[in-house]
């Protein structure tokens, strides 16, 4: 499977199926010490992820990256849907994603509005390589 992802107005678009049932897609979402197992870029080393799963709880989610740097990423739920959809704030980003069931498995979609055209570098890469290692994480925990 490939990550489909492209870019217009502002808005990344990031899509991928996985063979596993909709809410073991969710949850990997939400719950911490799955979250720790999959997020970031390629380069990410740990990850130490804290999150309220509740409309206006917390999350945060704290990378290191090559073992040198770290980069931490925070906001708010503003949406909470289980397991259907999610939304959260990053900075002056907003990030959607939505969770359907496709047969036996579960199509994911995720809107990232207000990535500015040089942010591209970074965060396409970034989801790229977290929606592909997510896959590698559900194939591992669902099987």
């Amino acid at each position: 499977m490939s990550t489909d992802i492209r870019y217009e107005n502002g808005k990344l678009y990031v899509s991928r199926y996985y063979d596993a049932p909709r809410e073991a897609v969710f949850d990997a979402w939400i719950e911490t010490s799955k979250v720790s197992k999959w997020w970031g870029c390629d380069q990410t080393t740990n990850v130490e992820a804290d999150i309220e799963p509740r409309v206006g709880g917390k999350f945060v989610h704290r990378m290191t990256i090559n073992g040198v740097q770290q980069e931490a990423s925070q906001g708010r739920l503003i949406t909470f849907d289980p397991p259907a959809h999610l939304a959260f704030s990053d900075a002056e980003m907003t990030i959607t994603v939505d969770f359907s069931e496709q047969g036996r498995g579960t199509q994911v979609v995720l809107v990232h509005e207000g990535v500015p055209e040089e942010y591209l570098q970074f965060v396409k890469p970034g989801w790229t390589a977290a929606f592909r290692k997510l896959d590698t994480f559900l194939m591992a925990s669902v099987a």
